[in-house]
């Protein structure tokens, strides 16, 4: 068994629900893995107490740690700390490794003189007043959890003839006076960390919101791929376009020319492609750390100016499913099997 693949994640349920991830573990020779969360690692003995898929069954055993580890998780709070903490321990391996908050990663971005010109300002919320003095620079702002994702928790917020008009994704826009925003901002606050930033029109001819996800998946010889690439559109009425909640995938080439013509929506297709892949190798060099995908959400606002939204180290990948097919969707999610296979030291 010195070939399983660790597998740590925020939470197990049940373990059948990891056959996927068994099965393309088996299909890059691994004799099978282990399914852990942050806590069940000791850190002093070495060991892991978690499931282990082996010959087709499932098992609670305690273990030492795997040679390779892959992190598919999405942790809050103290679940967050610890697996920080996991992930630094010596000898212990992984596929990829964090990039931090919103805040740390804007950061590292805005350091390249190639991403800066496509940055929207940013800045972390310190307090109430300085939330609405950045509504009043900016007219219109995006509020958002510095640690969140899947667009759960943005809020816009609109500076109109003195009053605030704050949208929530699927709730009914509510008007605000300067003291109700600063109530809600030490509301919001007290329970995690936010950043706001300037609010683009970024809707298309219909009205509806729009943005582009170009997924980056490191191959096994360690090269990085551009393995999609689409525009996802949002429901309508909806703040952000994000799929699990009813967007839909479509291609992009083609959507930015019915948008803004054949030659402008071409030159947009070619520089975000070239953004996308400047970004992977920018971002492992910037942090000196080994990432193996990336999901990189850029938007083109309605003057046609390209913009970067953000990037993720653990991007959904429906936009394969819903664009290239279900084997497409399949092979993207097998890829970083793949990596680690490559990475396991037997192999070398």
């Amino acid at each position: 068994m010195s070939d399983i693949l660790g597998i740590m994640t925020h939470r197990i349920g049940h373990p059948g629900s990891f056959s996927r991830h068994a099965k393309s573990a088996q299909a890059e020779k691994f004799s099978g893995i282990l399914v852990y969360t942050p806590k069940d690692v000791n850190l002093t003995t070495r060991r892991i107490t978690g499931y282990v898929y082996n010959g087709g069954n499932w098992s609670r055993q305690t273990m030492p740690f795997p040679k390779i580890n892959m992190d598919i998780g999405f942790y809050t709070g103290t679940q967050s700390t610890r697996a920080t903490l996991v992930k630094k321990a010596p000898s212990f391996p992984f596929t990829g490794y964090g990039i931090g908050n919103k805040i740390r990663i804007q950061k590292h971005l805005i350091a390249s003189p190639v991403l800066k010109p496509y940055l929207l300002p940013t800045e972390q919320v310190k307090d109430p007043n300085s939330f609405i003095a950045f509504a009043k620079k900016y007219n219109s702002v995006m509020l958002k959890p510095i640690n969140g994702w899947g667009g759960r928790g943005i809020v816009r917020i609109s500076l109109e003839n003195g009053q605030y008009k704050v949208q929530k994704n699927g709730e009914l826009t509510q008007i605000m006076s300067a003291s109700g925003v600063r109530s809600m901002i030490r509301k919001v606050l007290s329970k995690e960390r936010h950043l706001m930033q300037q609010w683009i029109d970024i809707r298309n001819k219909q009205g509806i919101v729009f943005d582009i996800r170009a997924l980056m998946l490191k191959k096994s010889e360690g090269n990085w791929q551009t393995t999609g690439i689409a525009v996802r559109e949002a429901r309508r009425g909806r703040i952000t376009s994000n799929l699990k909640s009813g967007g839909h995938a479509y291609e992009a080439s083609s959507y930015l020319k019915k948008e803004f013509g054949d030659e402008k929506g071409e030159a947009l297709a070619k520089s975000i492609r070239e953004v996308a892949e400047y970004i992977p190798g920018f971002t492992e060099k910037s942090y000196r750390s080994r990432l193996c995908e990336l999901g990189i959400d850029l938007a083109v606002d309605t003057h046609g100016k390209l913009w970067l939204l953000e990037i993720n180290i653990k991007p959904g990948k429906l936009i394969m499913r819903q664009l290239y097919g279900q084997k497409a969707w399949e092979q993207s999610l097998h890829t970083h099997f793949q990596y680690a296979r490559s990475l396991h030291p037997k192999t070398k």
